[in-house]
């Protein structure tokens, strides 16, 4: 396997992987291929386990899920139809900042300086195209073709991926792999200690002083948390600055999980126009929004109806901040929190918020009754029957919506028997019920469509971490993510934490494969999928994918009988015992669970937004006869031809 190596030497990849492990990733995903096969013998020699994927997109997936639990990851493909099939998760990766390690085998040195006509090439002799192609999704590329630079380039790679929060791509020609480096380049230590560069004390004491004066000045200050840049290497500070804050805390899209719900000011999801009536009356009261780590996105402002006013806005972000457009670049997030921490601690700040509660439409609450007890109403967990009582007493003060609310009552949504109504499961009875069963620690993943919009009704208990791309928004990426979550989790010894993924059958059918790559791998996740249909196109072909019989699948992916355990779920009542049972929920077996829902029904939030997605994209308003159902992309939805 060595090249020639010695004492006072070491082999190029064997140093690279020995970074690697330094890091705390202990497992690579991957597909092998020609230019990286002597690579991949070093993985394991040097005490890492290799994930072999069912291809390059999934790869490239896994490695981004993994890296949202472990902090980094590590992703090796080949140049042009590896790197390329993996592009499309990569530049999710970059959009969502999530660092990821992308190493790349290339030809030798000697076929690309002769432009030889190779295979895995456009055949032109030309090898740096792909590379270009892979330098706009990553905040750094190295090419690793010279001995001599080969130890600095990689180390300051993985720092950038570190800082940055970001891809990088590292190209390693197949000549090199055993090319021997100075061995005392080790002894510098690791090239990084998963802590950020130390601010400008000056740079960062005026940025202070701007954020503090303003919250003075402001009459109704709130802070804003998203998950970007904010799960890798910052939570420590971003739960410290929460804690000592005295302002209403909301929760961005990206960011649930990420606040703590229990928290006294805790104020609720902050979505745009589809957040709840408390949320809404909050933000259309403030004057001043401290946004972190948050992308204002098309999908986590209902379609921009949400978005914030920058001349109301304090942004910190992974390596810049904005005080109201005044940019400071290169002030790292985790010592502005830090700073800001500490002047709160003096009581530089005055308290400005109360308390909220958040809450369900008085006739979300309506539909439910009879189907929960009173501690069980789907008002979350901080709330009782008394909730209830106020929000119905304030909505028949209001003429308006008190004739909205008598004609729900008389519409033939309310005259269905109680029986039924209660026996049927819907989204939105699914969404508001699920935080009942989830458990402090879960990683929940949501697929983009109905689970990802859906679950805005869900208050998740805390520290559990949610995994969903509202920006890059790539239909079937939670399959591959799942696999590489479930793995960072077991590979940090927190086996005790389950992996618990929601996505429709028709996302599930575009990555399906990596099934079999968790039941390679031992993981035991709980995969729940949705078999629904939207009214816009119902008979459309567009909208068809072929059904499958999804409980025959562990078997033909070769999991052992005894190791998994399938569920087909039609009933509240059946979900209900399902979720009392304690074996399905101790992740001893891999868990396969068919939701069947009605083919008319998604979830409110998902409904809303998706009409105002059509009016922007389309330019038009939807058909009358089409105003309560539109459609968005079939797959985003899971529909299916039942």
């Amino acid at each position: 396997m060595s090249g020639r190596t010695t004492e006072d030497s070491i082999d190029l990849f064997e140093y690279l992987c020995i970074r690697i492990k330094e890091i705390g990733v202990k497992s690579i995903h991957g597909v092998p291929g020609d230019f990286n096969l002597v690579a991949l013998d070093y993985v394991e020699k040097c005490g890492l386990k290799w994930v072999g994927n069912c291809n390059e997109l999934n790869a490239g997936y896994a490695a981004d899920g993994y890296s949202r639990i472990n902090g980094m990851s590590v992703l090796m493909t080949v140049m042009g139809v590896g790197e390329l099939s993996a592009i499309n998760a990569i530049a999710g990766s970059f959009a969502e900042y999530v660092p990821v390690i992308h190493i790349i085998s290339k030809p030798t040195k000697d076929s690309q300086k002769r432009g030889l006509c190779m295979h895995h090439t456009l055949g032109d002799g030309d090898f740096t195209a792909f590379e270009e192609m892979s330098s706009r999704v990553s905040c750094m590329t190295a090419s690793i073709d010279c001995p001599h630079k080969a130890s600095s380039l990689i180390d300051e790679a993985i720092r950038q991926c570190w800082i940055q929060s970001r891809p990088v791509s590292i190209f390693v020609p197949s000549d090199m792999v055993r090319i021997p480096i100075a061995r005392h380049t080790l002894s510098s230590g690791p090239p990084l200690s998963r802590t950020m560069p130390q601010n400008d004390i000056h740079q960062q004491s005026r940025l202070v002083d701007l954020v503090i004066d303003a919250v003075r000045m402001a009459t109704n200050p709130a802070v804003l948390v998203g998950g970007y840049g904010t799960l890798h290497g910052v939570e420590y500070e971003l739960e410290n600055f929460l804690a000592s804050v005295g302002l209403p805390i909301l929760a961005a899209a990206s960011g649930l999980g990420v606040v703590n719900a229990t928290l006294s000011n805790y104020a609720g999801l902050y979505v745009g126009s589809l957040s709840s009536p408390n949320v809404l009356e909050l933000m259309h009261s403030v004057d001043l929004v401290i946004s972190i780590g948050n992308i204002q996105s098309d999908l986590s402002t209902s379609a921009f109806d949400g978005i914030l006013d920058q001349t109301k806005l304090i942004e910190i972000q992974r390596t810049k901040t904005k005080v109201k457009g005044q940019a400071f670049y290169n002030v790292f997030i985790d010592g502005v929190l830090t700073a800001l921490t500490e002047r709160l601690s003096h009581g530089q700040l005055p308290f400005h918020g109360t308390a909220y509660v958040e809450s369900t439409h008085p006739c979300e609450a309506l539909d439910n009754i009879g189907a929960k007890s009173e501690a069980n109403l789907p008002f979350g967990k901080r709330s009782n029957m008394q909730s209830l009582e106020k929000q119905l007493f304030s909505f028949f003060r209001n003429p308006t919506k008190c004739l909205q609310l008598l004609w729900y009552i008389k519409s033939p949504r309310m005259l269905r028997s109680v029986s039924k109504r209660q026996k049927l499961i819907t989204h939105d009875w699914f969404w508001n019920n699920l935080g009942e069963w989830l458990q402090e620690g879960d990683i929940i993943l949501a697929e983009t469509g109905t689970a990802s919009f859906g679950i805005w009704s869900t208050t998740p208990p805390p520290h559990c971490t949610f995994l969903a791309q509202y920006l890059w928004s790539s239909i079937g990426y939670t399959i591959g993510a799942c696999q590489g979550a479930a793995l960072a989790a077991r590979d940090s010894h927190s086996s005790q934490r389950r992996t618990i993924l929601f996505i429709g059958d028709g996302s599930f059918q575009c990555g399906c494969q990596e099934l079999s790559t968790i039941i390679r791998q031992g993981l035991k996740p709980i995969v729940g999928y949705t078999v629904e249909r939207l009214i816009h196109g119902e008979q459309q072909g567009y909208n068809d994918i072929q059904p499958w019989n999804h409980s025959l699948l562990p078997a033909a992916f070769g999991a052992a009988l005894g190791t998994y355990q399938t569920h087909r779920i039609e009933t509240r009542e059946h979900l209900q015992s399902l979720w009392s049972d304690k074996k399905f929920a101790d992740c001893s077996a891999l868990q396969l669970v068919e939701l069947v829902l009605s083919q008319n029904d998604a979830p409110s939030n998902l409904i809303k937004l998706a009409r105002s997605l059509q009016e922007r994209n389309v330019g038009q308003i939807p058909n009358p006869c089409m105003a309560q159902f539109v459609r968005i992309d079939a797959r985003m939805c899971g529909v299916v031809t039942r």
